[in-house]
C-alpha cells in the first residue's frame, strides 16, 4: 500500500462527491455513483460527470489504489472533455508524487498547471487558482503556491462561497506548515474550520477538525490537539471514513503517549487496524507498538 503526502489532501476540486451525494448517507455514496455510471451511456457528458465524481470520492476517502487504477485507464482515452483531462493530470501528478516518482509527477503537474492556467483565463474561476496553488505546493514549490494564493485572496477574498474560503484557508495552511510557520498554519486552519462548520458539509468539517488537531499537536499544544482530534472522530461514519479514521486513531495514540497517558495511548493503538493504514503511517504504528510495550516507566514519544 502507498499513500499521498500531507500536501495532497487539501483541494476539493473539479467535482465534489459530497455535493452529488448530499441527500444520501455517506456509506451509500459510492453505490449511488456506480449505479449512475451503469445507467449512463459510456463516454457521454453524464458518464464523464459521474466518473469525475467517482475519482473525487476515491481521492477524498484515501482509496488511492482504486484512484490510481482508474486514472491510469482513463488517461488512455482520447478526446476527453478538457476539464476531465485536467482532473486526470492533477490526480496522476499526485499519485506519482506519492510513489516517489518525482520526474514523472512533474510531467503531469506541468500538463495540469497549463490546463488550469488556461481554464482560469477563460472562465476566471477562483477554484482553478487554488487547484494550481495546491499542485505547486505538493511539488514543493511553496513560493509559487503562496503567490497564487495571495492572488486568489486579493481577487476573490470577499467571496461569500464557503467552499472557496475553506479551500483558500486550507491551502494557505499547507504552505505555512511546509515553511515551518506552525502558528500561522493553526490560524488558517481555524479560519477554514469556522467557515465550513455552518455549511453542514460533514466530510469537510471532519477534515478541518483533524487538520487543526494535527497542527496543534506539532505546536505542542496537546490539550487543543486532543479536543479537535476527538471532534473529528465523532463525525466520522463507519464504512465511509475507515481509512481516515485509522490515521486519527494513530495520532490520538501518539498524542496520549506524548501526554504520558500510556493507558490511553495503548487503548487507542489497539483500535487501529494496521491493514487500513496508509504506508507512510506504518513506521509510526510500529514505533508506537515498540514504545508502548516497553517496560521503562517513562516513554518518549516523538512528534514527527
Amino acid at each position: 500500500m502507498w499513500c499521498l503526502p500531507l500536501g495532497v489532501k487539501a483541494a476539493e476540486h473539479l467535482s465534489d462527491h459530497e455535493v452529488f451525494c448530499r441527500q444520501e448517507p455517506a456509506t451509500a455514496c459510492l453505490d449511488l455513483i456506480q449505479q449512475g455510471l451503469a445507467q449512463a451511456e459510456p463516454f457521454s457528458v453524464r458518464w464523464y460527470q459521474l466518473k469525475s465524481v467517482q475519482l473525487d470520492f476515491f481521492f477524498d476517502k484515501h482509496l488511492y489504489e482504486a484512484l490510481a487504477q482508474q486514472t491510469s485507464q482513463l488517461l488512455q482515452l482520447e478526446d476527453v472533455p478538457a476539464i476531465f483531462r485536467t482532473q486526470l493530470y492533477f490526480y496522476q501528478a499526485k499519485i506519482l508524487h506519492g510513489k516517489g516518482q518525482r520526474i514523472q509527477a512533474l510531467h503531469y503537474a506541468d500538463l495540469a498547471a497549463n490546463d488550469l492556467e488556461q481554464q482560469f483565463q477563460s472562465f476566471a474561476d477562483p477554484l482553478r487558482l487554488l487547484e494550481l496553488a495546491n499542485l505547486h505546493s505538493v511539488m514543493g514549490e511553496q513560493a509559487q503556491a503562496w503567490k497564487l494564493l495571495m492572488l486568489a485572496d486579493s481577487r476573490y477574498g470577499k467571496s461569500k462561497d464557503p467552499i472557496f474560503a475553506f479551500e483558500l484557508h486550507t491551502n494557505k495552511a499547507l504552505v505555512q506548515q511546509a515553511n515551518g510557520r506552525l502558528a500561522d498554519a493553526a490560524y488558517s486552519r481555524k479560519l477554514a474550520l469556522d467557515v465550513i462548520q455552518p455549511t453542514g458539509e460533514t466530510g469537510k468539517i471532519t477534515v478541518a477538525y483533524g487538520n487543526l488537531g494535527r497542527t496543534y499537536q506539532l505546536l505542542g499544544q496537546y490539550g487543543l490537539a486532543l479536543q479537535y482530534y476527538q471532534q473529528s472522530l465523532r463525525l466520522m461514519q463507519p464504512g465511509a471514513d475507515d481509512v481516515r479514521r485509522q490515521m486519527r486513531l494513530l495520532r490520538l495514540s501518539q498524542l496520549h503517549c506524548q501526554l504520558q497517558d500510556l493507558a490511553g495511548a495503548r487503548q487507542r493503538l489497539r483500535q487501529v487496524d494496521p491493514h487500513l493504514l496508509e504506508a507512510s503511517y506504518q513506521p509510526l504504528y510500529q514505533r508506537l507498538q515498540q514504545q508502548l510495550t516497553a517496560t521503562t516507566p517513562l516513554v518518549q514519544c516523538d512528534a514527527d
